[in-house]
């Protein structure tokens, strides 16, 4: 009889752990799933309000040189900053010289300019609205839009030339 009942009390065990592991897992599904959600609204926050976050404003605000979109082009305009189109392509070697010279002398560029890089083959709103014909076309605009002057970029020190 004692080992029956040592058998039925290891029985009695094997249960009860079994009940408290599975709660337990459970538990960590629960916190796994929770946090799953959590991040993924997270997310979601981030990519339609990033104008809300201040290290997108502090690198737009210290970059001279940024590609081409509406939150660039917001808060350009936002801070009284002179904008500058520049039409490039990845195929033109013309374009990429003039890119890497920019790059190259980034500190040179005066702090009240914002160079935006249109995408000359994908970006055809603002090239129609521009008129920009060929690649390599730079447009200096005012803070509120309007065209100042426009060129063809050769290199860094026309543009510079040509902003002053």
């Amino acid at each position: 009889m004692k080992g029956i009942k040592v058998c039925c009390e290891n029985n009695k065990n094997l249960k009860n752990n079994f009940f408290k592991n599975e709660i337990f897992i459970i538990f960590i599904i629960f916190i796994i799933f929770v946090g799953v959600f959590f991040l993924k609204n997270t997310k979601k926050s981030v990519q339609t309000n990033p104008l809300k976050l201040p290290v997108d404003q502090i690198l737009i605000e210290n970059n001279p040189y940024l590609d081409y979109s509406e939150q660039n082009f917001n808060f350009s305009k936002s801070k009284g900053k002179t904008l500058l189109f520049f039409a490039a392509t990845t195929w033109c070697s013309s374009c990429v010289a003039l890119e890497d010279e920019i790059k190259k002398g980034i500190v040179n560029i005066p702090k009240n300019i914002t160079i935006l890089k249109v995408d000359y083959d994908h970006d055809k709103k603002l090239v129609n609205k521009y008129r920009v014909i060929q690649q390599t076309t730079l447009v200096l605009l005012d803070n509120s839009g309007l065209e100042i002057r426009r060129w063809i970029g050769t290199n860094l020190d026309n543009l510079l030339q040509n902003i002053n």
